[in-house]
């Protein structure tokens, strides 16, 4: 058999179809929007200053840094020799097995789908209904508290999560045009909204925001009430040390996650080998700066130990907290406090937070597509899933597939008792990295002919080993720790024989379709194996 005629039989095609439309500044803007976006920031702050008593966020996110430095190399290395869709999923596939390569890839896209759009999406419609809510309170329109507060019901979180992953759908299979167009307007409205947010918190002091407070939330507790009820709920003021900061390393890296999964796009990504790197480092420099300076201008704002205060009341007892004020100590409210009483102002904030953070859902709802069109191309699950538009040169069929996805686990979240379940995908998508730690590890001594295409520096050897198995190394044992630390917080994850039977599920189930999609395809003439010892075609 031909090279020629091999590949027409192990592929679904002789190129993919898809066609490489996104720029180092698209690529850029699509790995940032992974990492960070304005409503991330809702609740992050009590969220973690609650938890973390003694640590600084700055200072944490400075040391976990480190291995997703490690990290974001590795897949640096990833995206220049197998740029592929899929990215990921094609490289651990062809280093290490086939069905080792399918399982990890369908669990990490389904642990980062679940936790990052399903999750995501939650807290931007509890955006909408926090924002709405304050509106309403802060001019008195009980109408709008009222929409508001159905907006935050499961009822209405659902329908408005719905609406937002049909729109994401139609956005995705029009193509890369129009999907540009809504990265460049709507990142342009985040930086007015970032510029906004740190001009207020810059420009407050803890006085001026604690008599802002009390004017319009005194009539529930005043600014010192806050420290005063976390006081008698067991809260002392915290001293804040490096070793405080390390502790709460598995809370810095959920700041972080996310840039890599812009490789999976590395199939449509133009100039690989300048793109890719830009994409992975800038956008976790950036991720680095964007929580640090808000971070450290909100604490400066509203005042440190009224942070921590207000964080504990939140976290560790809420019923205190609700039965005190009926409004979650949300970035919004705090914006809105200080903004006060300059309506037009408010609104702006409101707007260009909401607005400018579309992009992230967006990321997570589109990329995943992606690990569908790669099984199917792969021939794992049914070649439908690798049809291309010939319109809009996009896997439409993919798409549909992910919009389905999304809509089953979005009922689950709304309506079940998936959220405590879900946090198991928490813990997934950190440990997740471990796989393909490893399979950088061994790669130059599997794939020596590859190696030749890797980064020069990564070529190198350390006595002898090559620097990118020393990477890939690095890289695994730093987040086999993080893995490790969240999987033992009870903070971060909650253990439920659903979720351990979920993920467990997911892998047994994926190992099965590989090996049954190899008997049919056998019992038809063909063995699909040979495939992965070839990088899928362009």
């Amino acid at each position: 058999m031909s090279e020629k005629t091999a590949e027409k039989t192990f592929f679904v095609r002789t190129s993919s179809g898809l066609v490489r439309e996104f720029g180092t500044f698209d690529t850029l803007l699509i790995a940032s929007a992974a990492v960070f976006a304005l409503t991330y920031t809702i609740l992050q702050f009590p969220w973690y200053y609650g938890f973390n008593p003694g640590a600084n966020l700055t200072y944490a996110l400075l040391l976990t840094g480190i291995p997703f430095v490690l990290l974001m190399l590795i897949y640096w290395a990833m995206g220049v020799i197998m740029p592929r869709s899929g990215n990921d999923y094609v490289w651990v596939a062809r280093i290490i097995h086939p069905a080792v390569g399918f399982a990890w890839s369908f669990l990490y896209m389904f642990s980062v789908f679940a936790t990052a759009y399903v999750g995501g999406t939650a807290a931007f419609a509890s955006a909408i209904s926090t924002s709405v809510q304050t509106w309403g309170f802060l001019y008195n329109s009980q109408g709008t508290v009222a929409l508001g507060t159905w907006l935050g019901a499961p009822i209405g979180g659902f329908a408005l999560s719905i609406a937002i992953t049909l729109c994401f759908a139609v956005l995705a299979i029009i193509g890369a045009k129009a999907v540009k167009s809504f990265l460049y307007v709507t990142w342009g409205t985040a930086v007015v909204g970032i510029i906004i947010m740190w001009f207020l918190l810059g420009t407050t002091s803890p006085v001026a925001f604690a008599a802002k407070w009390d004017t319009v939330l005194g009539q529930y507790s005043t600014y010192s009430g806050i420290t005063a009820l976390s006081a008698q709920q067991g809260w002392s003021p915290p001293t804040i040390t490096i070793m405080g900061s390390l502790a709460s390393l598995p809370f810095a890296a959920l700041f972080l996650l996310g840039g890599n999964f812009a490789n999976v796009m590395a199939g449509e990504v133009k100039n690989v080998k300048r793109t890719i790197p830009i994409a992975l480092m800038m956008s976790l420099a950036l991720g680095i700066i964007f929580w640090a300076v808000t971070a450290t201008l909100t604490l400066n704002a509203v005042g440190p130990n009224w942070m921590y205060s207000l964080g504990y009341l939140w976290d560790n007892a809420p019923s205190a907290y609700s039965n005190l004020i009926p409004y979650a100590p949300t970035h919004t409210l705090i914006l809105s406090l200080i903004a006060y009483p300059n309506q037009a102002l408010i609104f702006l904030i409101i707007f260009t937070i909401l607005v400018g953070s579309l992009p992230a859902p967006f990321v997570y709802f589109w990329i995943p597509s992606r690990y569908f069109f790669a099984w199917s191309f792969d021939r794992i699950i049914p070649t439908r899933m690798a049809n291309v538009s010939k319109r809009f040169r996009t896997p439409y069929m993919s798409i549909i597939a992910i919009t389905l996805l999304s809509i089953v686990i979005l009922a689950l979240y709304w309506f079940t008792s998936w959220p405590t379940a879900e946090t198991i995908g928490t813990f997934l998508w950190s440990f997740s990295f471990v796989v393909p730690g490893i399979a950088t590890m061994i790669f130059p001594f599997t794939k020596k002919d590859l190696l030749l295409m890797a980064p020069g520096f990564m070529r190198k050897k350390i006595g002898s080993v090559p620097v990118i198995s020393i990477l890939g190394f690095l890289t695994t044992i730093c987040f086999l720790y993080i893995g490790y630390l969240a999987l033992i917080n009870p903070l971060i994850v909650t253990l439920t024989s659903y979720g351990a039977v979920l993920a467990l599920g997911i892998v047994i189930g994926c190992i099965a379709v590989y090996y049954s999609s190899v008997a049919y395809h056998k019992k038809h003439g063909l063995d699909i194996e040979l495939a992965f010892k070839e990088i899928p075609p362009v």
